[in-house]
């Protein structure tokens, strides 16, 4: 028999498990020796031999008849192809097989360490894998705590899979350089996936590396949660009578998971980001790649690969023409970005009075001031009125089945013509103040009246856009194109903070013509590499799969799952579009049912106003979907809570 031993990267102690088995083998009896493909960084040769045996252990070596401890040994440390074409040399991969086949004959037990990882190359066309494949040789990887080794043991076990290799085991055992948490959650993730792959491989801690400190030196879990109700603020929450929260520890997938050990659904996306699920390997594994190369740097006088790539993937993806493109940090500042293009686009024109913005009422912008200026003037910011600058509303649009009503906007256009800079609207679907789903004539209209005014049209696409509401852009049930537009939340898939403004080639070059020339803002981290490198790798993901079908899949599942909600005493609509769900009830439940319907179904969901809602991944499966509507429905069928103050938008 032979086993394969491989790693998932340099330096997670794969000789000194190799050694160890081999050990504990030979201690039960079993005739059980070792062999290292090709080994490499032996510059003294003799000496680095003598400590490769050191970390063997009490392995047996039979170097004389079965073969060399390893049969090829180079002096440079690196790829087995690379340290022998330094030395003039090859590697013999036939060589390296016979000798082994040979082990395999005399002995009832050959463990095979690999030279490297499984894709590290042992000559010009072969990798270490391609041989352990050809020859059914069983894998043992060999992982570890460190930052990435989740993303790196999953890859790994992908490409065995792939190739049809049988997975016998994964060994792991902790970093000394990684907290404790990470620790712990590393070999469970790694766990999650091999379940849900219905492989039954054990994760196995061998804890013979080194030894992890007492679990009393750790903080308890109770001090963190102190610390955090007494200190730390959280959205739209009191430090006085703070809500409760949970200890998120990881997240895989559709689920997050808690330091109690609980695993919810994500509902919501994380506030409707998560497109792809938490930890999708495409975007961990670009972002890993780019902190080796690039983390940041000022974008004033620098650019970069990741930032220029991005750029030419978004005009792709984007409608045709917006291929202008300025990054933001979020998506508040990318509404901020927004306002001011219309602004300098008139200034430029010679229209100094146009300073204003005429929006909707029901909408949500963001939580900066101009953001929450534009957001609805009787929602969830009315405390800051006296702060914020006075722009223009139109009335709420009708829901999308009562029709299409423009009046009030074209009233309000006419009347302020002289002041109004741009058009501004979330299409189709008004978020976080209203959960509005509204007809797509109103946007064909706004249209119409911007090109009438030389308006500057403006579409809020951050929440609503990458598929959220079906189409890839929520305006495309429209048929127009806005002049400029604001992306954001999933254009990272949930990952890291990153946001744009994207406008046509009109505004931007009557901008660059007008006074001062430089369009007026600049973020600190603006283009941060890391996050352009995952938002690239968040769009691959966006082209490579139907994410269109999977949002129509998820609407009729939750038209179907929602619809019993529509006879309960307390629910008064329940609508969906695409990937988003709504229960529109009088009052929301107590916070105690929140919670119980939380752990019950083990599903996160986070209420607010009047809504019980979900924006699940788009790659929820239809069970997954089936146990957020179950989850839904039991909440709606809870009595209403106490009427909130804030109406309810700490929920």
């Amino acid at each position: 028999m032979v086993l394969f031993i491989s790693g998932i990267g340099t330096g997670v102690g794969k000789t000194v498990v190799t050694g160890e088995m081999a050990r504990r083998l030979r201690e039960a009896g079993r005739d059980a020796i070792t062999v290292k493909m090709v080994q490499t960084g032996c510059v003294g040769r003799s000496e680095d031999l003598d400590e490769h045996r050191r970390m063997m252990g009490a392995a047996r070596f039979q170097e004389d008849e079965e073969g060399l401890t390893a049969p090829q040994i180079f002096a440079y440390p690196a790829s087995a192809e690379l340290a022998a074409r330094l030395e003039g040399a090859r590697v013999d991969v036939e060589k390296i097989v016979a000798s082994i086949k040979e082990c395999a004959a005399r002995h009832e037990i050959v463990l095979v360490e690999s030279a490297g990882g499984l894709m590290v190359p042992l000559d010009e066309k072969t990798l270490a894998i391609d041989v352990a494949a050809r020859e059914k040789w069983p894998l043992v990887l060999v992982a570890n705590g460190a930052l990435g080794s989740i993303n790196h043991t999953l890859l790994s076990l992908e490409a065995a899979l792939s190739r049809g290799m049988q997975i016998d085991r994964v060994i792991y055992d902790w970093s000394p350089d990684v907290p404790p948490e990470i620790d712990e959650d590393t070999p469970k993730a790694i766990e999650r996936w091999l379940r849900q792959h219905g492989l039954e491989t054990q994760v196995e801690r061998f804890g013979f590396l080194a030894q992890r400190p007492a679990q009393s030196a750790r903080r308890p879990r109770s001090d963190l949660l102190a610390f955090d109700r007494s200190r730390i603020w959280h959205p739209y929450a009191s430090l006085k009578d703070p809500p409760p929260v949970r200890l998120a520890t990881s997240a895989s997938g559709l689920e997050i998971e808690t330091a109690d050990g609980r695993r919810l659904i994500d509902a919501v996306s994380s506030w409707w980001c998560v497109a792809h699920g938490h930890n999708h390997p495409a975007i961990t594994e670009a972002i890993r790649r780019q902190t080796e190369k690039l983390s940041h740097v000022m974008f004033g006088g620098f650019t970069h690969e990741p930032a220029i790539e991005l750029a030419r993937r978004l005009a792709e993806f984007a409608p045709a023409g917006l291929d202008r493109v300025f990054f933001a940090d979020s998506g508040s500042i990318a509404v901020e970005v927004a306002v001011k293009m219309a602004t300098q686009y008139q200034h430029a024109k010679g229209r100094s009075r146009r300073t204003k913005m005429l929006a909707l009422k029901g909408g949500y912008h963001g939580d900066t001031a101009c953001a929450m200026a534009l957001s609805d003037p009787d929602g969830m910011h009315t405390l800051f009125a006296g702060m914020m600058p006075r722009h223009f509303f139109a009335d709420k649009p009708l829901p999308r089945w009562q029709g299409c009503d423009i009046s009030s906007l074209r009233e309000m256009a006419a009347a302020h013509r002289d002041e109004i800079a741009g058009l501004i609207c979330e299409p189709v679907l008004q978020a976080a103040n209203a959960m509005n789903i509204y007809h797509a004539d109103y946007l064909r209209e706004m249209r119409r009246i911007a090109d009438e005014y030389d308006f500057v049209l403006v579409f809020d696409e951050i929440a609503a856009g990458f598929h959220r509401t079906g189409p890839r852009w929520a305006h495309e049930a429209a048929g127009v194109a806005p002049d400029v537009m604001c992306v954001g939340k999933a254009l990272t898939g949930g990952h890291v903070t990153l946001a744009a403004t994207l406008a046509s080639a009109n505004v931007a070059d009557t901008i660059s013509a007008g006074s001062p020339g430089a369009f007026m803002h600049g973020p600190t981290y603006m283009a941060n590499p890391l996050a352009c490198a995952a938002a690239c790798a968040s769009l691959d993901l966006f082209k490579a799969a139907d994410y269109g079908a999977m949002a129509r899949r998820i609407e009729a599942e939750l038209r179907d799952g929602l619809s019993p909600a529509k006879s309960l005493p307390n629910v008064a609509d329940v609508r969906v579009i695409g990937a988003v769900g709504v229960i529109e009830v009088e009052r929301l439940p107590a916070r105690e049912d929140i919670e119980r319907v939380i752990d019950a179904h083990g599903v996160w969901l986070r209420p607010f106003s009047n809504f019980i809602y979900t924006m699940p991944p788009l790659v929820s499966d239809s069970a997954a979907i089936r146990r957020i509507a179950a989850a839904m429905l039991d909440l709606a069928s809870a009595p209403p809570g106490p009427a909130c103050d804030d109406g309810g938008f700490h929920e």
